[in-house]
């Protein structure tokens, strides 16, 4: 009988241990939904780019789910995702007898990006992370028995005891508060990796247009070349010109004629250059759509300046590295801080023939090792935090000094090309046109005037395709390497080499 009211009293302490671990555990599982990313909404208002903004929200507009909480201190772990699976849409297509857009390219490019990918899954990672560093240690359940077997018999005391470690010093807290920072900062990075690949697209988007005009142009040159050489040869039938003329035309045409096949093959280089950037590597080559004269006006240096410092993602990551480095030096000091470790023993003693009740609470004491080097090393991360953003300030200034510059002298010369020396040559064309009409000049003058036109084309269509790139560049905060692999939220150390994420 007693044997049997042992078993009974064991078996409620497992079912009622069961029945506690159950109910965490189906807490835990409910928890794992994530919601959606208020925070990516706000710091996303800082990316300026043309068409592009409803592209750059549409890869964080998913189905949001219920916050993951912490049951003992009710704080949400931000998320702005679901899984990585379901944040990409079918690729794009387009109808090739229609002109490709800018916006198409960036769409097809938002949509199929892998490094979008990556820096989701980092997002991901560390929105993880910080879940699971505020979780409480599992307890341990187990069977106890002292002197099994003495004089035949059962022994002294059978049962079973619980055993739970009790975290203290707000150590649960502050470790996902740190891993929550740095969630922050892997969603800073994929609105700058966003911004990066939407750069990359424009620049090489009005890099390929302006190859595309320029065939067009090498065409007109090789016509006038051709027109040319007719000409010649008809003055030498009139004896107008001799065979060193006609040799001299050849040779002319030739270079025209070599110059349109490089400007042929730099347009197919930059079509393949720019299908890769917007990850969709087998469309097929098609006529791009668009202007490459700019519609805004430039910006002066104060704005471009202000613009950059209050906007650039990789200077608002740093800040918040600053953050993410203070929240880690609070989390090292309080690692010292002892846990509670409790165990509880219930069990039959057959000897005195009743039920009977051990407990034991302890501490591990910080005696020789408070974690000291450890705070050391976290103070030293958050002084080099200090010294990045600085740093990284001056060196944006420099890089836009630098871009500002071409910026500026690019705009200088589509100004004048395009209002002073263009409309001249045009003009000086067309009055030789009409002088060569009314018989008051020859012909291979109107050639050389509508060449000189020509060229000036050319020359503009390259100063504009300057002043795009570094339009881009400015308003998109200096952010290039759309097919790079993202940068990780914060490198790895001695502190996160531990089992559990704190």
């Amino acid at each position: 009988m007693a044997r049997k009211l042992h078993v009974t009293n064991l078996l409620m302490l497992v079912i009622i241990s069961g029945c506690a671990t159950g109910r965490n555990l189906g807490v835990a599982q409910s928890q794992r939904g994530l919601p959606d990313g208020t925070r990516l909404a706000a710091v996303e208002k800082t990316i300026t780019s043309t068409d592009s903004a409803n592209q750059v929200a549409g890869l964080a507009e998913q189905t949001p789910a219920a916050p993951t909480r912490l049951a003992a201190y009710q704080e949400e772990v931000p998320s702005t995702h679901g899984h990585v699976e379901s944040i990409l849409p079918p690729i794009f297509a387009t109808d090739q007898d229609q002109p490709l857009l800018l916006g198409d390219l960036e769409g097809m490019a938002t949509a199929n990006n892998p490094t979008l990918v990556q820096a989701l899954a980092q997002v991901q990672a560390a929105q993880g992370a910080a879940y699971q560093a505020g979780l409480f240690p599992n307890p341990v359940v187990g069977y106890t028995g002292e002197q099994i077997g003495v004089n035949g018999t059962a022994g002294e005391t059978q049962g079973g005891f619980v055993a739970q470690e009790f975290v203290t010093g707000g150590k649960l807290r502050l470790s996902r508060a740190k891993w929550t920072q740095r969630a922050r900062i892997a969603e800073t990075n994929l609105l700058a990796q966003q911004q990066r690949v939407l750069n990359d697209v424009q620049t090489q988007f009005y890099r390929t247009l302006a190859a595309q005009r320029l065939v067009e142009i090498y065409g007109e040159l090789l016509a006038n070349g051709q027109d040319n050489l007719k000409t010649h040869r008809e003055m030498l039938n009139l004896g107008q010109t001799n065979q060193s003329a006609i040799l001299q035309v050849e040779v002319a045409l030739q270079r025209d004629s070599l110059k349109l096949k490089q400007a042929e093959n730099e347009f197919q280089q930059a079509w393949r250059t720019l299908v890769a950037f917007a990850s969709v590597p087998n469309l097929a080559p098609g006529i791009l759509g668009g202007s490459l004269e700019p519609e805004d006006k430039p910006l002066d240096w104060d704005t471009a300046l202000s613009h950059l410092l209050s906007s650039s993602p990789e200077l608002q990551a740093a800040w918040q590295k600053i953050r993410h480095d203070e929240i880690t030096v609070a989390r090292e000091r309080a690692q010292p801080i002892p846990n509670l470790l409790t165990d509880v023993t219930v069990g039959r003693n057959f000897e005195s023939r009743g039920t009977t009740t051990t407990v034991n609470i302890g501490i591990p004491l910080p005696i020789f090792d408070r974690n000291q080097g450890t705070v050391q090393q976290a103070q030293s991360d958050l002084a080099q935090s200090h010294a990045e953003v600085q740093r990284l300030e001056l060196e944006l200034r420099t890089r836009l000094a630098n871009r500002y510059r071409d910026y500026q002298t690019a705009w200088q010369h589509v100004q004048a090309y395009q209002h002073e020396m263009l409309p001249k040559a045009e003009k000086s064309h067309q009055l030789l046109h009409d002088s060569y009409m009314a018989r008051r000049a020859a012909w291979p003058d109107v050639l050389i005037a509508q060449r000189l036109h020509l060229n000036l084309r050319k020359e503009h269509i390259d100063n504009l395709m300057a002043y795009r790139e570094g339009d881009v560049a400015i308003r998109g905060m200096l952010l290039t390497g759309g097919l790079a692999p993202p940068p990780s939220p914060v490198s790895g150390g001695h502190i996160d080499a531990v089992p559990k994420p704190r």
